[in-house]
């Protein structure tokens, strides 16, 4: 029987070394320093791992997905560095965001450098490299879909949680379903288990989602990596203040949060403490597990039939510990 936590360290190792391995140190220097700097600050590596695991499911050997893996770990902090120019943030994994480091051309440089970094990794000699190809290109446009949704919703009053959840899938769960698409791909599978691959990364997804706003709240901004209550600085319209919105009915309550609704721009930094005590009273953290509890249990529903029983079950266990995560 496979030891999970052996093979996992041995997987994110892998990812880590080839991580440095294709940074390259060149000219102009303070734009490779800059990228070396985003990629050298950590992360869970969720993205490539889900990669291997998704390819192995089905048989493959999970190095075989290694190279796209990383390049959705390059897309995905691609995104990170312009989503912290767009939300003005100061900390991204407890360091100095990168337009704060050096300026925002050099960041918005950065980060567009990098989509073309992620592209060079996938494995060009691959026999479905096309289809690989198309599959980042899907995932880079969705997340900006998703991204230009998430920044109009800071101008609207009137945002449901339906819209909430279609942002998301874009937004946060293309990504994931970008790395169970290749992994399936490169996993020469069929289109019954393309779609199941596909269907627990959207759930898994929405799940995440979910989890990272109540975090925003609750975690320990030193694990986090993050101000606490940056959503209610930057006016987000997370999961934490729309179920709020349906569930208030103090008009005290009410009128904090139509106040934040129609703020465009977020509240000052007094205001996080009040709706900390707001969602602790109306138990949104908990309503929000709950959720996180769903769709996670959706996720993990559509993987039961995947042919490799160690890796499934790895899978598996490897989205159970991300629920309940602290940051």
């Amino acid at each position: 029987m496979l030891n999970y936590e052996n093979e996992q360290k041995r997987l994110l190792e892998l990812v880590e070394q080839e991580l440095k391995n294709i940074i390259p140190s060149k000219e102009p220097k303070q734009l490779y320093d800059a990228y070396s700097y985003v990629m050298s600050g950590g992360g869970k590596r969720i993205r490539p791992l889900l990669t291997m695991l998704s390819a192995a499911s089905l048989n493959a050997k999970p190095e075989e997905a290694l190279q796209a893996g990383l390049a959705i770990e390059i897309l995905h902090n691609f995104t990170l560095v312009h989503d912290d120019i767009m939300d003005h943030s100061p900390i991204r994994r407890g360091r100095t965001t990168v337009h704060l480091k050096w300026n925002e051309e050099t960041a918005i440089l950065t980060g567009d450098m990098m989509v073309g970094w992620a592209y060079r990794a996938l494995p060009q000699n691959h026999k479905n490299i096309t289809r690989l190809t198309q599959e980042l290109s899907t995932a880079l446009v969705d997340v900006c879909e998703g991204q230009q949704f998430d920044t109009e919703f800071n101008q609207r009053a009137d945002v449901t949680m339906d819209e909430y959840i279609r942002m998301i899938e874009l937004k946060t769960s293309a990504l994931l379903r970008c790395c169970t698409r290749m992994g399936a791909v490169i996993g020469n599978c069929n289109e019954t288990q393309y779609n199941s691959l596909d269907k627990f990364a959207l759930n898994f997804g929405i799940a995440f989602q979910i989890q990272d706003d109540i975090l925003d709240m609750t975690a320990n901004q030193l694990k986090f990596g993050k101000k606490i209550g940056q959503d209610i600085l930057e006016g987000k319209k997370s999961y934490t203040i729309l179920k709020a919105a349906e569930l208030a009915k103090d008009p005290e309550d009410i009128d904090l949060i139509n106040k934040y609704m129609n703020s465009k721009n977020g509240l000052p930094e007094e205001y996080i403490e009040k709706f900390k005590i707001l969602f602790n009273k109306l138990d949104i953290f908990n309503i929000g597990q709950m959720a996180v509890d769903y769709y996670i249990t959706k996720s993990l529903s559509y993987i039961k039939d995947l042919p490799n029983e160690d890796y499934k079950m790895f899978l598996h266990n490897f989205i159970n510990s991300l629920n309940k995560r602290i940051y």
